[in-house]
């Protein structure tokens, strides 16, 4: 069993050795090349046909609370002005709408499910789309897909201040 462990300790220096020390970087500077290249482009074939819609959003209240309320058990949907979200990688939506493994970087929070304000809630089911039935003037939606590893700026993210890999 020592020898396993001695022959496997040379396999992975010789192995670090071999690929060097700048290949993390050579790695990083790709991955943002194709970000600043494919980044800011939607993927047609990830996306409904034009005529697609889910059906109208019906609820027989859909005004606010006449006063604010003093319990939780009061409030309505229309009631919610700000949304926002912590988590991971299920959070930012990672790789949720790639259609290659090119895009598996690619942090989708528009289309995350807690907190994604991409278009309405006819184009994509999210809380955040279906709170934005209720009160279109929510502040919070993240609005735009990001680059893991990469600093995005809050009107980038909305309130989706998720990180991927996070762990508690």
């Amino acid at each position: 069993m020592g020898c396993f462990l001695i022959l496997l300790a040379v396999f992975a220096l010789n192995s670090y050795h071999v690929q060097g020390n700048d290949w993390l970087q050579n790695y990083e500077n790709g991955i943002k090349e194709y970000f600043e290249l494919y980044g800011p482009q939607d993927f047609p074939e990830k996306e409904y046909p034009q005529q697609f819609k889910h059906p109208p959003f019906v609820c027989p209240d859909m005004k606010p609370s006449p006063t604010v309320p003093t319990s939780v058990h009061y409030v309505k949907a229309a009631d919610i002005k700000v949304v926002a979200a912590l988590g991971d990688s299920l959070t930012t939506a990672i790789a949720a709408n790639a259609s290659n493994v090119l895009g598996v970087p690619f942090e989708y929070r528009q289309l995350s499910w807690s907190i994604g304000g991409y278009g309405t809630y006819e184009d994509v089911i999210t809380l955040a789309n279906i709170i934005k039935v209720f009160n279109p003037d929510v502040i919070g939606p993240a609005p735009k897909m990001t680059l893991n590893s990469k600093p995005a700026l809050l009107n980038e993210t909305g309130f989706n201040l998720a990180v991927t890999g996070a762990n508690t």
